[in-house]
């Protein structure tokens, strides 16, 4: 039984990035709304994204290449794509694919906005 994919949109300006929960299945019918929406965010000028995947229950070779299109898409617009939280079902995907160096992994939402976040870049006086 497939678990609809439900996704929703969350930015940190502060961090200057947006965080996108996943839950759900991620298939061959879900995998066009995941693309699509960082297609969207890469367009109104929002490259830098998290993807906050502790609920993702499933993901297939779809999935896999809707998040790869993603990684590329934000790359390409000067952008990352990083996954925080990642799940059980994910992580063994990730792993099993070799796919898992593609995309730096944090350990929550927390973690990754941290590694987000713009940093002072001036010299100490």
């Amino acid at each position: 039984m497939s678990r609809e994919l439900s996704i929703g949109v969350d930015h940190h300006e502060h961090a200057g990035c947006t965080v996108i929960s996943v839950a759900g299945d991620i298939d061959h019918n879900s995998s066009e709304l995941l693309r699509k929406t960082i297609e969207r965010l890469v367009s109104e000028c929002r490259p830098r994204i998290v993807i906050d995947a502790q609920k993702i229950t499933f993901c297939d070779s779809t999935g896999l290449r809707a998040l790869l299109s993603g990684a590329r898409m934000t790359s390409e617009a000067g952008g990352w794509l990083r996954l925080a939280e990642v799940s059980d079902v994910l992580g063994r995907l990730l792993q099993i694919t070799g796919l898992s160096a593609w995309f730096p992994v944090d350990a929550d939402v927390a973690a990754s906005l941290t590694q987000a976040a713009p940093r002072d870049l001036r010299l100490p006086d």
